[in-house]
């Protein structure tokens, strides 16, 4: 058994135990969780030269030669990352950013060893000119599909470069309860934090309105937001915009950063010049977090998958960092500049 493979087992027994404990507390015996993954899986473009879309980089004239040989490989890494996270079961839903369109995600469904599993995919086509997508596979057999949407982010300033849309899909649970997921790439830092940040507050700003529109029509709607936000828990998008709470002991927030309380050296999903952070987050609605409506999660549930295989030496810094599948023009090889993250919901 090599080192991934132990920590993900250990990951999964420790779950078991917490779940044990408080099936033991309630006097009855609760369902497998429902594991919730999301994965920025850093430029997943198809070989094709699509019309109306920016993709000249990633193509196999380009000086990057994105050709179909590392097309598969990289396909074939995305689903060994998805089984490692599932452990024992595979993950319920994945979100993911940075895909291209619905085909790559065919492609990962169809051409790789998740084939047989049972996933259906929730797409749709983002006006960001570089063709950079959200998306969501889903198991058939834990999560019944009810209805989905995209929601454009609206830019107060320089509009004419759209970004990704939010991606909305509801769905059942296998306890026939509702759940809410919002799949999220909000612009990114290229040019300055601070530059950029009212992007990002926009971006944020339409998180929220989607959030309080569902609230309004299900009060105890539960709801988990997922994604690449860009931007970390104490930024303002997050703590003034989303109103995002960071303490599991504050009973007065709507929505709740699961990601806000791990801190520390080398914690997070993603590195910039040597510090970790968490751009890659999870933000779950009150209902969630108290267990009003037919499911819960705790802030404990939320995690990194930080597997041997996915890291690499920074030489630069002296520090571990994501085995990334480019380094600017030179192909390396790897997985993804991101960690992927993840996170258990409990049926009643």
């Amino acid at each position: 058994m090599n080192k991934y493979t132990l920590l993900v087992v250990g990951a999964v027994f420790c779950t078991g135990i917490f779940a044990l404990n408080f099936d033991q507390s309630q006097g009855k015996k609760k369902p497998k969780p429902f594991r919730v993954m999301f994965y920025n899986v850093e430029n997943l473009f198809d070989v094709e030269d699509d019309e109306g879309v920016d993709d000249a980089d990633f193509l196999p004239s380009a000086e990057a030669k994105w050709t179909q040989e590392r097309l598969d490989v990289k396909l074939g890494h995305i689903a060994q990352v998805i089984r490692a996270v599932g452990g024992e079961e595979l993950p319920d839903v994945v979100g993911f950013s940075e895909i291209e369109n619905r085909k790559v995600l065919d492609f990962l469904l169809q051409n790789t060893d998740l084939k047989k599993e049972g996933y259906s995919i929730v797409h749709y086509d983002s006006p960001d000119k570089r063709g950079i997508d959200v998306g969501l596979i889903y198991r058939k057999d834990r999560f019944t599909f009810v209805k989905s949407g995209k929601y454009p982010v609206i830019f107060s300033v320089d509009n004419d470069k759209p970004t990704r849309d939010l991606l909305y899909v509801k769905g059942m649970l296998p306890n026939k309860s509702s759940l809410h997921l919002v799949v999220n790439h909000w612009p990114s830092r290229s040019g300055g934090a601070s530059e950029t940040e009212p992007k990002r507050m926009d971006a944020a700003k339409a998180a929220k309105r989607l959030c309080d529109s569902i609230q309004t029509n299900e009060k105890n709607a539960n709801i988990l937001l997922m994604g690449d936000f860009n931007d970390y828990p104490t930024n303002k998008s997050m703590r003034e915009v989303m109103q995002a709470e960071i303490d599991s002991t504050n009973k007065s927030g709507s929505i709740y950063n699961m990601m806000g309380w791990q801190k520390g050296e080398g914690v997070g999903s993603h590195q910039y010049k040597g510090d970790w952070g968490f751009l890659d987050q999870f933000l779950a609605s009150e209902a969630l977090i108290k267990g009003s409506s037919g499911m819960q999660t705790w802030f404990n549930q939320a995690k990194v998958l930080k597997a041997d295989f996915l890291l690499v030496k920074n030489e630069k810094y002296g520090t571990m960092e994501p085995s990334r599948t480019y380094g600017g023009k030179n192909y390396l090889g790897g997985y993804s500049d991101h960690l992927p993250v993840f996170v258990d919901i409990w049926m009643k």
